[in-house]
């Protein structure tokens, strides 16, 4: 058995037990950019905080973000970080497919609002929670976890203190996602993997769970034979989808690399048994 298919078969029979978590990075909300709209990278955002501090050999992404928020103030450096991202990005059918595969819980470490927009437009049944607050008035058994908080909480997770304090300042959410990562299949979605918070979360896991705890994956788009490593460190899997795209018809809207994520996803969300081989059966004459 082609061993992508028996991660995917392992994947699909978590979301039928109800204990599937989707973790979704900023790639994912990449597939929403068109010709005229487009998203930043951690890069964009910094290098816009360091045109106006003139600090050009400061490489620390985190002590940037500290040092404009101690130059500028609170309102000043909220106003520069809000201007990168947009309240009218649409969801792209794949922030759709997400919802439709109907995870336990999807947690996100993204500040856009394209997820929660794609609960509104389709009446997905979500909780969504972007502070420990949030946490405790939830009464939905499915959420949206938006770990390093959004805009309209004041709450965003990206200086240097905002990463030491963590733990202090998102309790509730830092130990729920410990429980969910320790019982629940878990798949990351347009990660690279390098966020403090959740490598420190997941290695807590790791160290306590001593090993019995369901599988996590990670879906990338290359092999990079140090980088497989790396997440197997973290007791991560890569599932890698770099020759599908084409077995499943996808959004001609997609780029590339969006189209191949569709066709993953496309596997996953099937309901009927047979299709799901049959899909998995198209998708191993690309890979």
């Amino acid at each position: 058995m082609n061993i992508n298919r028996k991660y995917i078969e392992t994947i699909i029979s978590a979301n039928n037990d109800n204990s599937l978590a989707i973790f979704v990075g900023a790639g994912i909300s990449k597939s929403s950019e068109t010709k005229t709209l487009k998203l930043p990278t951690w890069k964009d955002l910094i290098d816009g905080l360091k045109d106006d501090l003139n600090t050009p050999n400061e490489t620390d992404y985190l002590k940037i973000a500290q040092l404009y928020h101690l130059a500028f103030g609170e309102f000043t450096y909220y106003m520069k970080l809000k201007k990168f991202f947009p309240d009218n990005i649409p969801p792209s059918k794949i922030h759709k497919q997400i919802f439709e595969i109907n995870p336990h819980v999807v947690i996100t470490t993204n500040w856009d609002n394209i997820l929660e927009k794609a609960i509104e437009e389709n009446a997905y049944i979500y909780d969504l929670v972007s502070s420990d607050t949030d946490l405790v008035k939830s009464t939905l058994q499915n959420k949206l976890i938006k770990m390093h908080g959004d805009f309209k909480n004041h709450n965003l997770v990206f200086k240097e203190d905002d990463y030491i304090k963590y733990q202090f300042n998102f309790p509730l959410i830092e130990n729920y996602i410990k429980s969910i990562i320790s019982t629940h299949t878990v798949l990351f979605l347009g990660y690279s993997y390098s966020d403090i918070d959740l490598k420190q979360i997941v290695k807590w896991v790791q160290n306590h769970a001593l090993g019995v705890r369901p599988p996590m994956y990670l879906v990338t788009y290359e092999r990079d034979s140090n980088q497989i490593k790396y997440l197997e460190n973290h007791g991560i899997t890569t599932i890698i989808i770099d020759h599908i795209g084409e077995a499943i018809n996808a959004d001609p809207y997609l780029d590339n690399r969006s189209k191949k994520m569709h066709t993953f996803l496309s596997t996953i969300k099937q309901n009927n048994k047979e299709d799901i081989l049959n899909d998995l059966a198209q998708i191993e004459k690309f890979i």
